[in-house]
């Protein structure tokens, strides 16, 4: 089974801390191709997280998109943050991004259903809200375990 990357990328960033606290969170995150893992030492890898802009040949001519995902170099080391490189044909780190999170579906619903139990309308009780998921929800035993969790919580 393949999965899927997504990241959200950086455009000319110098550093990694650039790329961490200035993607906009409201981008949609892109599809990757990895065509190229490359595995650093931790002093490397900082070396290079700090100067993202430097020319390095192992980055020549890669990048760009193709079959509607952006081409990239994964840049990793032992107890670091996974980088995604997309030189777009340069030879330094044009467009820089770190993988988004997918959520598990247990999480997903789980999210979506306290949502709906913290926005529910006033004159409907947190017990009147439970027994219409529990009606809703009874053939879905995952569901069924989360409400009765969630029940003992509030």
């Amino acid at each position: 089974m393949t999965t899927t990357i997504r990241a959200r990328f950086t455009r000319k960033p110098c550093s990694l801390d650039e790329v961490l606290h200035n993607t906009d969170p409201s981008a949609p995150p892109e599809s990757i191709m990895i065509e190229l893992r490359k595995e650093l030492t931790a002093a490397e890898y900082d070396a290079f997280a700090n100067t993202l802009l430097e020319d390095r040949a192992w980055l020549t001519g890669r990048g760009g998109h193709a079959n509607g995902q952006r081409q990239v170099v994964e840049v990793s080391a032992p107890g670091r943050t996974t980088l995604y490189v997309d030189p777009s044909g340069g030879s330094y780190g044009r467009y820089v991004g770190v993988a988004i999170e997918s959520p598990t579906p247990g999480t997903d619903q789980a999210n979506a259903i306290r949502w709906l139990l913290d926005n529910r309308r006033p004159e409907v009780s947190i017990d009147q809200a439970l027994r219409t998921l529990r009606i809703a929800l009874s053939g879905d035993r995952d569901a069924m375990t989360l409400l009765g969790q969630i029940a003992t919580e509030k």
